[in-house]
């Protein structure tokens, strides 16, 4: 049964949050798995014209090789 979940994704360099899709998680390790018909309703968001329910701030950090 799918679950509720918030899917992140990259529109350009945009990071953006999509919550309360369904989708498929692994017991094991959590991934999520969408369903083709969820894949290509996300790939419409930015499209829609909808207005974000809210803007977050987003940390970015540099990996340093020790």
């Amino acid at each position: 049964m799918p679950q509720r979940v918030t899917a992140e994704t990259w529109w350009g360099d945009e990071l953006a949050l999509i919550e309360n899709v369904p989708a498929w998680v692994c017991q094991q390790c959590g991934e999520h798995y969408f369903d083709a018909e969820t894949s290509l309703r996300l790939d419409r968001v930015p499209n829609e014209g909808s207005a974000p329910l809210r803007t977050l701030p987003v940390p970015v950090y540099r990996f340093n090789a020790a």
